[in-house]
């Protein structure tokens, strides 16, 4: 009786194992074979491996899986952190470029003399700055516009606008920083070689001035639909040096540009007029401008 028990289980048992072996050949035989591609396939996504480097960083420095997860939270902060910061910082230069430009902007109201009358005014407005003498205007506005170009979103900007108040206070030192903003790409770029041929030009630099507009027309080309400055702002401002420095023929090529533009009615209009002035036969060429309800013609 045990010798039929035991055969049995013996029997049993040589089922068992073949059957197993049977599963597994047909497992092995249902799975493709290992090629490079199944391989890629099957490797772990990137924030699998992440973590799996963080458990491996674990495993071999012994650190608690809390303080890697610390970290971890650190850095998601901390960016967080940094985005807010960069954000804070452009609202407080946005706020900072704004109260200089009202200082820039401000009326400047001189005080009556003795034994003049007082004039009536309007009641003053809460907040709104009213200077008595533009120096102080302009100094005030000076350092506001420094404070500002000291956030980055308003760098460039606020430089400009300092050099202008400067511009106001001491002439040389506006006309050096405009020099050296007027070589910054983009709008203040522009902007700056504007007011800096302006600035020259005052000063009786006619050729220094005309290479400034040269420039000037130059980079509006670059600039393309990101220009700043109008074609008739240059031209006009170009004829008028020509005309100064006693070159008429230059003075009408420059002045038939802005007498033909449609986009600044005004100054279309006082080309023209310059035009007329120094060729009338060339002027004659050109329909007399007129200024409509709307300023354009």
């Amino acid at each position: 009786m045990a010798i039929g028990v035991k055969l049995t289980t013996t029997r049993n048992k040589r089922k068992a194992e073949a059957k197993a072996a049977a599963a597994q050949a047909a497992q092995a035989a249902a799975t493709p074979p290992m090629t490079p591609e199944r391989e890629a396939l099957l490797r772990p996504p990137a924030f699998d491996l992440f973590l799996q480097r963080v458990r491996q960083s674990v495993e071999e420095t012994e650190l608690p899986l809390a303080k890697i997860g610390l970290a971890i939270l650190i850095v998601a902060v901390l960016s967080g952190g940094a985005y807010w910061w960069y954000s804070y910082n452009q609202a407080k230069g946005e706020q900072a470029f704004a109260e200089a430009l009202a200082l820039y902007n401000a009326e400047v109201k001189e005080p009556p003399k003795e034994g003049e009358p007082t004039k009536e005014d309007d009641p003053p407005v809460a907040g709104k700055k009213i200077y008595t003498d533009e120096k102080t205007k302009y100094t005030e506005a000076a350092t506001a516009f420094d404070k500002a170009a000291g956030y980055a979103s308003q760098s460039f900007m606020s430089r400009y606008y300092a050099a202008l108040s400067r511009l106001k206070l001491d002439p040389a030192q506006g006309i050096k920083e405009l020099r050296d903003l007027s070589v910054t790409p983009g709008a203040v770029g522009q902007l700056a070689t504007l007011a800096l041929a302006d600035a020259v030009a005052a000063e009786g630099k006619i050729d220094e001035a005309i290479e400034h507009y040269k420039q000037l027309r130059e980079k509006r080309e670059q600039a393309g639909a990101n220009a700043v400055v109008s074609p008739e702002v240059i031209a006009f401002a170009l004829g008028k040096l020509y005309e100064a420095k006693q070159d008429p023929a230059a003075a009408a090529k420059e002045y038939m540009i802005a007498a033909k533009s449609r986009s600044v009615a005004l100054i279309g209009q006082q080309a023209y007029q310059r035009l007329a002035a120094i060729d009338p036969e060339l002027a004659r060429q050109l329909p007399e401008p007129k200024l409509g309800d709307d300023d354009s013609f």
